[in-house]
């Protein structure tokens, strides 16, 4: 009789066979995951230079669609500006080389000049007499009190007068 050689079945075996299948799977994996990365590289390159070669246009009928929207709004500008300007050189011409001022304002500088005016005054008569005395403060007191009547004044005239 024929011996026939049986190979044991043994987990080194088992292993080595498992090992050889799934190896086998990896490289037809690996094949195919070459040829997709080469389609992929082939397809980029493709695109690549068709970027390279394409060329922007645009065309006349919305060229000249932009130029009329840009006219449009700056002609809304400039008539704006325009306005603007008139009614500017309507407001200077009236004024006339003049300054606007409210009455109460004036005849409020015209109380404080009034005041001021009296407090130099006081300051030249304090001066006569010795500096540090009782008659600056009694001047600085009436200066004051001077203030305080022209302006209570004034606002007193413009109620009355309704201005």
């Amino acid at each position: 009789m024929k011996e026939v050689q049986v190979t044991k079945s043994t987990p080194q075996n088992e292993y080595l066979e498992e090992e050889k299948r799934l190896l086998g799977i990896n490289v037809k994996e690996l094949a195919e995951l070459n040829d997709n990365v080469y389609g992929l590289r082939t397809d980029l390159t493709a695109l690549v230079d068709l970027l390279g070669k394409y060329k922007l246009s645009i065309t006349q009928d919305t060229q000249e669609q932009a130029v009329k929207f840009g006219n449009t709004v700056l002609g809304q500008f400039i008539d704006q500006i325009e306005t603007k300007c008139t009614e500017a050189e309507q407001r200077i011409a009236q004024i006339d080389n003049r300054i606007s001022l409210s009455h109460k304002a004036f005849y409020i500088l015209i109380a404080i000049l009034i005041a001021l005016s009296s407090f130099l005054v006081c300051m030249i008569v304090a001066n006569v007499e010795f500096l540090h005395s009782w008659l600056i403060w009694r001047m600085v007191a009436a200066c004051g009190l001077i203030a305080i009547l022209g302006i209570t004044m004034v606002m007193a005239v413009m109620r009355i007068l309704k201005i």
